[in-house]
């Protein structure tokens, strides 16, 4: 499954709450860490269809799939395309789904859905995808996802009528299969085609993204809270199958997988009420403590939302949470359990803050930060620094932390620092492009409860160079030129041409950059064949080396 849009950009604004803006403690240390996509451990799978089964003369009907291999190359689970309309079936969907739960991987199947008046012929297709995976497998299986719906295309229906087709067929799905089906699309189509409707966000989100920033409450379309899967790349090679293709994340721990994808209840929703709880005040501050809810919904609890004074909704991991910046008087709050399913009905209460003198509260903690970005980042993208900001003791998240990220390249204008505010999560991003090695600071704001703490971390770059042939086929004994251009931060900077050939890429000519960035090489063919080359950049202090996509050139 694949799909090609261009994703949309918030812009936050500054939201002002005493009591939640800085969720610190004097009493209590922060960390702050600027992360990448990927935390230290993720559970990651894969979704194919039948072009993951390349066609070469060892295999003419389709290179099989070594689930083994995937399964040992660290995937947790592996989504099958099961059918299309009703009267496609992918050829190598029983046999993959069979291969891949036999190699112990958490397995599923999905309809790619082709949408199309009448409205009925959503429960034709339902029906259609749900004879299918039962004819090879059961959704009431131990390790089955439940069903997926692809949904990408219009079919020229109107928006109230996709939604409409959408519904019955998640509706179809959902009582033939007796578990809640999970819901595919991307970013782009969400906001704009079904027009940010949050009519199916009680539904598993399978959300379609391709960057390195993690979705999160703030940044999640069509009333979503978080994602159940994250499809973050389409580009990724897993060992067992040939090429690039799909890889997902799922949002949990491997306990929560094997909770969510367990066909054998009769299915999930958002937990009951946190209960027991209690609010300890203090001098401006109050610690509330909890215990987790009789029943998770069938799916583990993943977080908490707490609200002080109906005020903006904070996230915590954990049954604590420190409330601070708050007046003399009584103070309510709501704590609401999470899950994938949704959020559960919230436990309330009160407390009451003594009078305090202002004048006698301790000073200011200083913050712990943590750097660590990526080791070498692609220019041609956009390049993700992603802060969290939490407690360090609650780890709940610190909402509305003012963060300054500063981006200065090794070469060339430094950029206009930004300064970001944090979400219900704790997390912000901020995205840039260089051509060279830069600089990243990350500054707190001081406040009230804390200290402003800077670190800097650097990140280092492999230049984006371009190639184009001025033909693809010649004759024998003709003339090509190859150009291309990179940064004209690079000018005077060799960059070589390159044949692949033996196995091996051989360096055939060198060229100087130009004051523009630009490069340009004459060819001569003198054999007949094909002729794979590619442009590259050596390494230096600067940045990394970087190379150009490969072109063919045909040689009558």
């Amino acid at each position: 499954m694949s799909w090609t849009a261009s994703s949309s950009r918030r812009v936050r604004t500054r939201l002002l709450s005493l009591a939640l803006s800085v969720a610190f403690l004097t009493t209590g240390v922060a960390t702050i860490n600027v992360v990448s996509a990927q935390a230290d451990t993720v559970i990651t799978g894969v979704d194919v269809s039948r072009w993951d089964h390349s066609k070469t003369s060892a295999y003419p009907a389709g290179t099989p799939i070594d689930w083994v291999k995937v399964k040992a190359a660290g995937r947790s689970f592996a989504i099958i395309k099961a059918s299309e309309r009703t009267n496609y079936r992918n050829p190598y969907f029983a046999n993959d789904y069979a291969q891949a739960k036999a190699a112990g991987l958490v397995v599923g199947a999905y309809h790619f859905a082709r949408p199309a008046l009448p409205i009925s012929t959503a429960r034709d297709q339902a029906r259609y995808f749900i004879t299918t995976v039962q004819k090879v497998g059961s959704f009431r299986d131990q390790k089955t996802f439940p069903a997926v719906l692809d949904l990408e295309t219009t079919g020229g229906l109107s928006k109230t009528d996709l939604i409409a087709w959408t519904q019955l067929f998640l509706d179809t799905t959902q009582a033939l299969t007796g578990r809640k089906p999970i819901l595919y699309s991307y970013d782009y189509f969400i906001r704009s085609t079904l027009g940010n409707t949050n009519q199916f966000s009680s539904y598993p989100l399978w959300y379609a993204r391709y960057t390195t920033t993690v979705p999160t409450s703030s940044t999640v379309p069509g009333g979503w809270s978080q994602w159940t899967l994250w499809q973050y790349s389409s580009t990724t090679t897993t060992n067992g199958i040939i090429g690039a293709g799909d890889v997902n994340r799922f949002n949990g721990t491997t306990a929560a997988l094997l909770a969510f994808a367990d066909g054998r209840k009769s299915g999930y929703g958002p937990p009951s009420i946190p209960l027991n709880p209690v609010a300890t005040p203090g001098k401006a501050f109050a610690q509330l403590t909890w215990t987790v809810p009789n029943d998770n919904g069938g799916v583990p609890v993943n977080r908490y939302r707490v609200s002080i004074d109906s005020g903006p909704e904070v996230i915590t991991p954990t049954t604590s949470f420190a409330a601070v910046g708050l007046a003399p008087g009584v103070h309510t709050y709501s704590i609401s359990a999470e899950n994938l399913a949704g959020v559960g009905l919230p436990a309330t209460g009160s407390f009451t803050i003594d009078p305090y003198d202002v004048s006698t509260l301790p000073a200011p903690v200083v913050p712990t930060m943590v750097v660590s970005t990526p080791s070498a980042s692609l220019g041609s993208a956009y390049n993700v620094v992603q802060v969290k900001v939490s407690r360090g003791d609650t780890l709940q998240a610190i909402r509305n932390a003012e963060v300054t990220v500063a981006i200065t390249p090794e070469l060339g204008a430094s950029r206009t620092p930004r300064t970001v505010y944090t979400d219900a999560e704790g997390i912000v991003s901020v995205t840039f492009r260089s051509q060279v090695d830069t600089a990243v600071t990350v500054t707190t704001t001081g406040g009230a409860w804390y200290s402003a703490v800077t670190k800097r971390n650097a990140v280092r770059i492999a230049p984006t160079l371009t190639a184009s042939l001025s033909a693809s086929v010649v004759r024998r004994k003709g003339v090509v030129r190859l150009a291309g251009s990179t940064s004209p931060l690079l000018a005077g900077e060799r960059v070589y041409r390159q044949l692949f050939t033996g196995g091996r890429w051989v360096t055939k000519a060198t060229r100087v950059v130009g004051a523009t960035g630009t490069y340009s090489f004459t060819v001569t063919t003198t054999t007949t064949g094909r002729k794979v080359q590619r442009v590259l950049l050596a390494s230096t202090s600067h940045h990394l080396r970087g190379v150009s996509r490969t072109r063919t050139l045909i040689v009558r």
